[in-house]
């Protein structure tokens, strides 16, 4: 007979409907050779993308290890994003493991990331490998885990990716053996949405909370009623084992007087289609609330590859008097189970919404808004479904392009009329787009009297000119020699930092960023820098609009 522990271990093998692909049925070791806590799972929903990995908790300067033989296949040393990253290919498997955030790489990855540095004379640098330079064995160390890039705290970014397509897989089912799970996912709310019908008397978004009963399945607090065509969406989370943290839910099957009419399931899926996450939730209610909603929909341009038997697009037509009985079956990638049952009544009722007629932008063609003062250009695939877009300059000078909360899959050329066109260096122009007190700068290319960008969000934008030069501040001048590193921050009050350049003696000097506190440090090495002498400084930093700020000074090393 099979206890829990082994009925689990059979679930996270994927012995069920939703399980991985057959060609991917082996385990690998732990990247870091013990049970893995987890900050973040597969698929989560982030902004703007589906997390691509495992976030597994771990101190900063933990040893990381190679999960399979294989090979460097690429490296990439970026202030932002994964920060220091490994990637390695395992040929016998066909996939690439990835290893982001870490602290330092091992000696020989670490030699050869300082050849490309030096050799492109710059700190960030991605460059690929042949199978043949730097080989791996199953358990060697390759890196320590950190908090480098865009990390919210230290911990070690998992990856396990297709070799052949590049598309990251689920690595859950790969290490079931370093996970505990026995914790199923609970469901906040559901949202239901008239889509062209009425719900609870009102032809906006409600939603209902849900309550848990004494028999462990969840309902709502209140009734529904509605009549006509409605969607349905999901607020909840997934938990596990002696950890506080939320995840993302794997698996939501919805049904409608125990028909399926839509089921997901995350377990793979392409970057080029990561953003198609705006489709897959309220992105409105994410816009003005920062909360994921994950809408039981799909809409005509979301090719996404997680959903099966959707009758209808999700979409559920209450055209009888009755009640609709209702239920929501989620899971995570270990089968643990929630179930919310809820019924909506038919209430028969006029429907008086309006369809717009005017300003229609397709999702399945190119489409173009001119006036006289702009002019926006959306290519076919940038949009999830048909819109209406409108685009105008207001009185006070700035420009509404579309509405906020309608996403954009692909990037959108606007032109807009520079009114007061005083600047003689026109590259000092830029388009800030403003949204709730926060501004993000869009640079681009002045022509003719108009100045082009391209943008990957609608909303409210307004023209403005960056003259200013960055900032640059020393820390602990005085003490460089002694500490042997230099440290300098950088920065720039509009458009930001765009690259910057350090010099010792007039020859390249390496200046590592901190992509979160804007400092530069540059290690003093004396098999590149004569000790026991005085030497020259000189960084260099320019801003996305040009403008560029030089610092000099002299130090004794």
């Amino acid at each position: 007979m099979l206890n829990l522990q082994s009925i689990l271990l059979y679930l996270c093998m994927g012995i069920l409907p939703f399980s991985e692909p057959a060609t991917f049925n082996f385990t690998i070791d732990s990247p870091l050779h013990r049970t893995m806590f987890l900050s973040g799972n597969f698929g989560e929903l982030r902004n703007n993308h589906f997390h691509s990995g495992l976030d597994i908790k771990a101190q900063s300067g933990t040893p990381v290890y190679a999960v399979e033989d294989g090979f460097v296949s690429r490296i990439s040393v970026s202030p932002y994003g994964f920060g220091l990253a490994v990637y390695i290919d395992h040929p016998q498997k066909g996939i690439t493991t990835v290893y982001g955030h870490l602290s330092r790489f091992s000696p020989l990855i670490d030699k050869a990331v300082k050849q490309q540095q030096y050799s492109q004379e710059k700190f960030s640098v991605n460059f690929y490998l042949k199978e043949d330079e730097i080989k791996v064995k199953k358990g060697q160390i390759i890196a320590y885990s950190g908090n480098s890039g865009s990390s919210g705290g230290p911990h070690l970014h998992f990856e396990i990716r297709e070799t052949k397509s590049e598309s990251p897989l689920d690595p859950m089912p790969f290490l079931k053996s370093y996970l505990k799970d026995t914790r199923p996912p609970q469901i906040r709310s559901i949202s239901v949405y008239p889509v062209e019908g009425i719900v609870n008397n009102g032809y906006v978004r409600k939603s209902f909370s849900a309550i848990r009963q004494k028999s462990g399945t969840m309902t709502l607090a209140s009734p529904i009623t509605a009549w006509g065509k409605i969607i349905l969406g999901v607020k909840a989370y997934d938990y596990m084992n002696e950890t506080s943290n939320i995840y993302g839910v794997y698996s939501i099957r919805l049904f409608v007087d125990n028909k399926m009419v839509y089921s997901s399931a995350i377990e793979r899926f392409s970057f080029d289609e990561s953003r198609t996450i705006n489709s897959y939730i309220d992105y409105e209610d994410w816009i003005k609330q920062r909360s994921f909603v994950m809408r039981s929909y799909v809409a005509p341009g979301n090719y996404l590859p997680f959903y099966k038997n959707v009758v209808d697009q999700g979409i559920i037509t209450i055209d009888q008097e009755r009640a609709y009985k209702i239920r929501y079956e989620l899971r995570d990638r270990c089968g643990n189970l929630t179930t919310c049952s809820f019924t909506i009544n038919g209430k028969k009722r006029n429907i008086l919404m309006d369809r717009p007629k005017n300003n229609i932008c397709l999702y399945d063609q190119d489409n173009a808004i001119n006036t006289n003062d702009i002019s926006l250009f959306i290519p076919k695939g940038s949009l999830y479904e048909n819109v209406q877009l409108k685009c105008s300059r207001n009185d006070d000078n700035s420009y509404t392009i579309g509405q906020e909360y309608i996403p954009l899959h692909s990037y959108c050329t606007l032109k807009v009329k520079v009114p007061s066109d005083t600047i003689i260096n026109k590259r000092q122009y830029y388009l800030a787009r403003v949204s709730k007190n926060r501004e993000t700068p869009y640079t681009g290319i002045y022509k003719n009297g108009y100045l082009e960008v391209k943008i990957r969000e609608l909303g409210k934008f307004v023209l403005k000119s960056d003259t200013t030069n960055p900032v640059i501040t020393p820390l602990s001048s005085a003490q460089w020699g002694n500490l042997g590193k230099i440290r300098i921050k950088i920065g720039d009050r509009h458009t930001g930092v765009e690259s910057f350049r350090g010099e010792i003696d007039g020859k390249f000097a390496l200046f590592e960023m901190d992509g979160k506190s804007a400092i530069l440090s540059c290690k003093l090495d004396p098999k590149r820098i004569e000790k026991n002498k005085k030497h020259s400084l000189k960084l260099t930093v320019v801003d996305r609009c040009g403008n560029q700020s030089v610092y000099e000074n002299s130090f004794y090393w």
